[in-house]
């Protein structure tokens, strides 16, 4: 219910911004649509300092009434500029929590040949939240659309108070018989859990051996792990998705196409939700980066055909009118690849490649870098199309995406069936159980 969450805030904007031009002035429209990605990337720098002290669940569960209070600010607002940015804020901040939060606890708690699915469920309550905002905008009220996202954290609260904190977290808080009961609970009273519990402790016993520090973070494995999740990040910001999430009926309409741009919102929410599924069947079948390579390489051709059309009702208007359906079939096409390995995995990557001991820093550091991104191309989209033409950023998008699939082919690590452990050596950040010294942090207990 985190990603639902995350799905209402994302998808807010999209059927919001087209109501709120007859009441608020173009520079405040892009405020409001562009500032929930600083909140999200303000958000993940906060995770560090909670979820290795009260641990995955308790992090979650304190974003609830945070939550609440964004949304009650935002049905609130009125025709006042502060309240919608604060509550934009506040909800991206809680939503950037989660993403971090979120692939952590799944990964944690998932058996290893079930981890990649179990992480795309992230992505694809995201995309429900997105598909339930949308189907809100026919509301036609920004007070109604943000009185029902309301229920999302609420749902998200009641749903979390009855699951166990992650079995791994307990460990190390030395509470083995917590961790017992935890692992039991996920996986069922008669399921033989020694041999999870060994490889956890074996995990948690090579995480007290080598605290965080300074120099763990310079070494080379590290730094390797660090910039593949990176290079994910960028990859899938820089494919424009949240371009066309945040104005995706300005794009629509830009296009010219007669359908009413609600009702392709709704479409494309639906067209999201599917891929999502079928990304969750397929992720630990077909593994993570053949995944991504055909999610990129098709997020590609289908920016190249968008760019493409605008070009021709630059040029040719009549044979544009002609290829009336290109555009919502590019971008549907588009939303569909995106779901099915650009959205999903480098989420559900991230909660698997860290080691034990730099996971809440290094998954923070990645995602807030994917929400700095997020916030660059969403506040700086309206301006590159007013100057540079919807062809030119179009085939600025569809170039970063080709170059994303190179980067995927050569320089990412399959984790499919691996363990925690296994993952680690592939990357040699694998720490011997024997006692490494390192110059540690000050203590932060």
């Amino acid at each position: 219910m985190g990603g639902f969450s995350l799905g209402c805030g994302l998808g807010w904007s999209a059927p919001s911004v087209e109501i709120l031009r007859s009441q608020l002035d173009d520079f405040a429209i892009n405020v409001i649509a562009s500032v929930l990605p600083i909140g999200a990337a303000l958000g993940t720098l906060v995770v560090p300092l909670l979820v290795d002290r009260i641990g995955r669940k308790w992090t979650m569960m304190v974003l609830v009434p945070v939550l609440i209070s964004g949304w009650i600010l935002l049905i609130c607002a009125g025709t006042v500029v502060p309240f919608y940015v604060i509550g934009r804020l506040v909800t991206g901040a809680c939503g950037g929590m989660c993403c971090v939060l979120a692939p952590m606890y799944s990964a944690e708690i998932s058996e290893k040949h079930i981890r990649g699915t179990t992480g795309v469920f992230f992505q694809l309550m995201l995309v429900i939240g997105i598909l339930y905002v949308y189907c809100t905008g026919f509301t036609r009220d920004v007070v109604a659309i943000s009185s029902l996202c309301i229920i999302a954290p609420i749902v998200f609260g009641v749903t979390m108070a009855f699951v166990p904190e992650s079995p791994l977290f307990y460990l190390t808080k030395d509470k083995e018989e917590d961790a017992r009961k935890s692992m039991r609970f996920f996986r069922g009273p008669d399921f033989d859990i020694e041999p999870e519990m060994s490889a956890f402790k074996e995990q948690v016993e090579r995480s007290k051996f080598r605290r965080p520090s300074i120099t763990a973070f310079t070494s080379k494995p590290v730094l390797k792990t660090l910039a593949v999740a990176y290079g994910l990040m960028f990859t899938q910001q820089f494919s424009g998705i949240n371009a066309i999430i945040f104005y995706g009926l300005t794009i629509l309409e830009s296009t010219g196409v007669g359908m009413e741009s609600q009702l392709e919102l709704v479409i494309f929410g639906v067209v999201q939700v599917v891929a999502c599924v079928a990304a969750a069947l397929l992720i630990d079948q077909l593994g993570r980066k053949l995944l991504m390579a055909i999610s990129m390489s098709t997020m590609c051709a289908c920016l190249s055909a968008l760019a493409g059309f605008f070009i021709l009702k630059s040029y040719q208007p009549e044979l544009a009118d002609r290829m009336h359906w290109l555009p919502l079939t590019s971008v549907c096409v588009y939303i569909l690849a995106f779901c099915l390995g650009a959205g999903p995995v480098p989420w559900a990557y991230m909660g698997e490649i860290f080691p034990t001991r730099l996971k809440g820093a290094a998954s923070s550091s990645a995602a807030f870098f994917n929400w700095l991104l997020a916030f660059t191309v969403t506040i700086t989209f309206p301006s590159a199309i007013r100057v540079l033409d919807n062809a030119v950023v179009f085939s600025f998008f569809a170039l970063m995406c080709a170059l994303g699939t190179l980067f995927v082919i050569f320089f990412m690590v399959e984790t499919k069936d691996k363990t925690f452990a296994e993952i680690e050596q592939a990357y040699g950040t694998h720490v011997p159980v024997q006692p490494v010294q390192d110059e540690e942090l000050p203590s932060m207990e």
